[in-house]
């Protein structure tokens, strides 16, 4: 059984031993090592799972190793990217995936084998390079800085422009409008 560090999407941590993780089940079974725990053994649902890490890390392989792996970057629903190599390694399941990776941009690299649920991931990318975005937006994250806030509040501007308009000044016909137009005019043609 292999020791896995479980990290819940609350922020909690569980190190726990596991059967093999293939991700063929909504759950994971597990027993809790943790020192502090009063567990012993838990059914836990990967509803509940943003990230498991998966037996012992191990030193990177060299660099020359590494440029013949993808660059991919795991996006997570909570707005966190992992960008990493990917290794020949992969097991994809039904409830998630298991990956061995190493980590881009960190001081020390390390091969790590990694968990994740598809109900914790946006989606995972194979990229071509590490960072797209403008230079504009990288400072700006830096910063600290909401950087889609423009856009955000040129939408809600729009949407709330719209919800003023008298019904029948609006510009924009409904889908059923559009619909119902386009049949009458199927049917008038000869």
């Amino acid at each position: 059984m292999p020791l896995v560090v479980i990290t819940f999407h609350d922020g909690e941590v569980l190190w726990a031993d596991t059967p093999t993780i293939g991700f063929d089940l909504p759950v994971i079974e597990a027993e809790i090592r943790n020192v502090d725990s009063n567990s012993e053994r838990a059914l836990l649902p990967l509803a509940a799972v943003r990230l498991l890490i998966i037996g012992e890390v191990r030193p990177a392989p060299p660099a020359e190793t590494l440029a013949g792996w993808d660059k991919a970057a795991f996006h997570f629903l909570d707005g966190h990217v992992l960008r990493a190599w990917l290794g020949p390694e992969v097991r994809l399941g039904p409830h998630g995936g298991v990956w061995e990776l190493v980590e881009h941009g960190t001081p020390d690299p390390e091969l790590r084998t990694i968990g994740v649920p598809w109900s914790s991931l946006k989606g995972v990318f194979q990229i071509r390079q590490w960072d797209s975005r403008p230079a504009t937006e990288r400072a700006a994250r830096a910063a600290g800085e909401p950087v889609h806030l423009e856009n955000m509040i040129r939408v809600l501007a729009e949407r709330e422009a719209r919800a003023v308009e008298p019904r029948g000044q609006r510009s924009e016909a409904s889908l059923a409008q559009r619909v119902q137009r386009a049949r009458d005019r199927a049917d008038e043609a000869p």
